[in-house]
């Protein structure tokens, strides 16, 4: 049994150092996207609206997606691509309902266009039909389909062709939607939600399908991630416990209550990372254990079956499951501590699984490692949620007076650096030993968000949202 385990890592080991791996990667439903330690980025899966700046309508091995090597955010939509270099947005792909924010009403673009001029983008939020993003600034911006004011601009129009804002509020940290409906995250921990009420996800009322502008969710103010599915929304506390509020079996309460505006407690664990889909959630407790709950239709469950699970339901026995994406189809994406990288659902119709092949003939039940692509998790970005704790971690988070941190390096000398949301540097130190921690004064900073910027001297580039009360 011994000889048979290690003959199993070696092989994996071989695969693993012989692989395409990558250092960041974003997963949209249908393809997704990495880069490499150059800087060069690579992509695979559905590229027939030139989301992979091809021709081509599926891509079922990496590809090079133009020449650039400086992108510092790339984020998979569904038919689109995003990124952003040096505060600049571009975007590439599907168009439809003004989704790219190009100011065009052409359906498709092959190569990346400019969002507007803007020269202070921070993030943006990609999802099926629409687009939420960021500025530096703190304020939160809109375009795309608006026919159940997506947008949080009354009068709601059909198309939105480019970034509108959303209100006048400077302290927005994150956002999402899925389908119809936005979500935001403040600063102070509060969620916010609007446009179209399904499952009276936004506000308690059977008789209201449409939210006009962003409405807070509850009075819970400890917030730090959230996830957004067709009609259900994942939350994550400060204490790292998962919540969820909406309706379908994606609650994961058992059945009861069938739709609820309350957010209700998904078990008393710890949760490091989880994502919504179509009526389904996935989730990794703190153990390294991968939990899915929800509606099982075409294998999105990874379970083997096609049963319903309408409480967490565990996959296999694997404690090394680091990060999982239900994107915007029927496949979901996984990756394990190791490197490796895994999908299930949907049938691998577009080259989605880059391994290769496309058009399945049968639905994928259970979770199958692709051969020759890994990623270096030490710097995963993904959804905007960047696996920072590998290198280094912040706490408290909200903080007030002091903050801590704690970091474990590869390689001594590497700088320490705060900017505030207008992207002024704050602080600079170095760091010269290995590993180590380091306690940093913030009374004297206002109140609002912050970005603490980890760069180690071979280029290693890691950052993280704070918010200082």
């Amino acid at each position: 049994m011994k000889k048979l385990l290690l003959l199993k890592f070696l092989i994996l080991f071989s695969l693993i150092s012989s692989a395409q791996c990558l250092e960041t990667l974003t997963f949209g439903g249908m393809h997704t996207l990495g880069q490499k330690s150059d800087g060069t980025l690579w992509g695979w899966g559905a590229a027939a609206y030139g989301n992979l700046e091809t021709i081509t309508i599926v891509e079922p091995n990496p590809i090079q997606v133009g020449t650039e090597t400086d992108w510092d955010v790339v984020k998979a939509g569904k038919l689109n691509t995003f990124a952003i270099k040096d505060g600049t947005l571009w975007g590439a792909g599907s168009n439809q309902y003004g989704s790219l924010g190009v100011n065009s009403a052409t359906q498709q673009f092959h190569s990346f266009q400019q969002v507007g001029t803007a020269t202070n983008w921070m993030d943006v939020y990609p999802n099926s039909d629409f687009t939420l993003a960021i500025k530096t600034d703190g304020t939160l911006w809109a375009w795309g389909r608006n026919d159940y004011n997506q947008m949080g601009n009354s009068p709601n129009t059909a198309d939105q062709l480019f970034p509108i804002q959303i209100g006048s509020d400077t302290d927005w940290v994150s956002a999402a939607g899925f389908h119809r409906t936005s979500f935001a995250l403040k600063s102070n921990g509060t969620i916010w939600g609007w446009g179209s009420n399904i499952s009276s996800v936004i506000e308690a009322s059977s008789s209201t399908n449409l939210v006009l502008e962003p409405t807070q969710i509850g009075t819970t103010t400890d917030w730090v991630k959230m996830s957004i599915g067709l009609q259900h929304v994942l939350a994550q506390k400060s204490d790292g416990t998962l919540w969820s509020w909406g309706g379908g079996a994606g609650l994961g309460v058992g059945g009861s209550p069938t739709e609820t505006n309350t957010p209700q407690q998904i078990s008393t664990d710890k949760w490091s990372w989880f994502s919504a889909g179509g009526n389904t959630s996935y989730a990794i407790k703190e153990d390294g254990t991968l939990w899915v709950w929800g509606i099982n239709s075409f294998g999105r469950l990874g379970d083997g079956t096609d049963i319903n699970r309408f409480v967490p339901y565990q996959i296999g026995t694997e404690n090394n499951w680091e990060t999982v994406n239900a994107g915007f189809a029927n496949a979901i994406m996984a990756t394990k501590s190791d490197g490796t990288i895994w999908y299930w659902g949907g049938r691998n119709q577009y080259g989605e699984y880059g391994n290769g092949e496309s058009f399945g003939a049968t639905f994928i039940l259970s979770p199958v490692m692709t051969d020759g692509i890994c990623v270096d998790l030490t710097e995963l970005g993904l959804d905007g949620n960047e696996k920072v704790d590998e290198i280094f971690s912040v706490f408290p988070n909200p903080a007030k007076d002091i903050i801590t941190v704690q970091y474990e390096l590869s390689s001594s000398d590497a700088e320490l650096e705060i900017y505030d949301i207008s992207g002024r540097s704050i602080i600079n130190q170095s760091l010269r030993n290995y590993e180590g921690e380091t306690k940093i004064n913030t009374s004297r900073f206002h109140s609002g968000v912050y970005v603490i910027v980890f760069k180690r001297s071979n280029g290693g580039v890691w950052q993280q949202k704070i918010v200082i009360e």
